[in-house]
């Protein structure tokens, strides 16, 4: 067997053992440390599921393969709606609460016109980075003076005792520091495995890191989300999707891109930029809806998923 196939398989593991491990040790060393439950539902549960995204994107940048660093987001942002909320619906339907989560998809949609804007630029410049982090610090600051007031600070709540470990700082600080090494570990052996692979199957890097590496690097949100769904808290685990898309964009290319200017290549721009739309309008009608989804639902959502996947390695 390819070592760069072995590379992408252990770095895939990784990544989500790791990313698991880097949010539940996160999420209770702020809790041990008296952090409130909403700060943390909003900033560390928020930014931790993005953790994969942004080490692979910043080391696929450093090391020259912009592709790999835009598809992993653009990719993951696709993975997020429909392989995500598509096994949450198949493993159990569950009914949307179109309250709350309006104004997080509708800034969502905003940020997925964003990148698709940014996109067919061509290359996403240092100052188009900058202005994402303002964007990102302006959201975060305006989404906690908000939630605040809300009923759904019982749903963070809930976010947070569900992603506590059993154990105090002695167990926490360990694990989270295990997670990150983890992580980087992991992201530096799907980048290698990513572009091993494609240079020997003759596949461009941006098809693997719109596939293989944006799945890898959703793992944690797909954990987080069916065990959040598993208990019931489904608007949290909706939440957890669109706070990750709206992330992975604002926090992730907004980093790579102020160190340096992201070149898009004309197939993610003329192709997945407007599919990761698409899709991101889809899962906004579904969400403003209010009704339940089922499980067949879940299952064309999978079915898609697996179609655009497919066209991806055919095309």
């Amino acid at each position: 067997m390819d070592i760069p196939f072995l590379y992408c398989v252990a770095g895939f593991l990784l990544l989500g053992v790791s990313g698991e491990a880097l949010l539940r040790g996160s999420v209770t060393t702020a809790n041990r440390l008296r952090v409130p439950p909403l700060l943390i539902g909003l900033t560390v549960i928020a930014f931790g599921t993005s953790i994969p995204e942004l080490t692979v994107s910043l080391n696929a940048a450093s090391n020259g393969s912009p592709d790999i660093a835009v598809g992993n987001v653009v990719g993951s942002n696709i993975a997020n709606i429909l392989l995500v909320l598509g096994a949450m619906a198949v493993f159990r339907s569950f009914s949307i609460d179109a309250g709350t989560l309006n104004r997080d998809g509708r800034v969502m949609l905003g940020v997925s016109v964003l990148m698709v804007l940014m996109a067919i630029n061509g290359v996403i410049t240092q100052w188009m980075g900058v202005v994402l982090l303002i964007i990102l610090g302006i959201f975060t600051l305006l989404l906690y003076r908000t939630a605040r007031h809300e009923s759904d600070v019982s749903e963070t709540a809930a976010s947070v005792d569900g992603n506590l470990l059993e154990g105090g700082l002695g167990l926490a600080v360990p694990v989270l520091l295990a997670g990150l090494i983890g992580v980087l570990w992991g992201s530096d052996l799907m980048v290698k495995g990513a572009v091993g692979v494609a240079k020997q199957a003759g596949i461009s890097e941006a098809v693997i890191a719109l596939s293989i590496v944006a799945i890898g690097t959703s793992l944690p949100e797909l954990f987080i989300s069916l065990f959040a769904s598993f208990r019931g808290h489904a608007s949290l685990a909706i939440g957890n999707i669109i706070g990750s898309n709206i992330s992975n964009i604002l926090l992730i290319i907004g980093v790579v891109a102020s160190m340096g200017p992201l070149n898009v290549s004309p197939e993610i721009a003329n192709r997945d930029v407007w599919v990761m739309l698409a899709v991101a309008i889809m899962g906004l009608a579904l969400m403003r809806s209010g009704r339940r989804m089922s499980r067949m639902e879940g299952l064309f959502s999978l079915v898609l998923y697996t179609l655009y996947v497919t066209y991806l390695f055919l095309s």
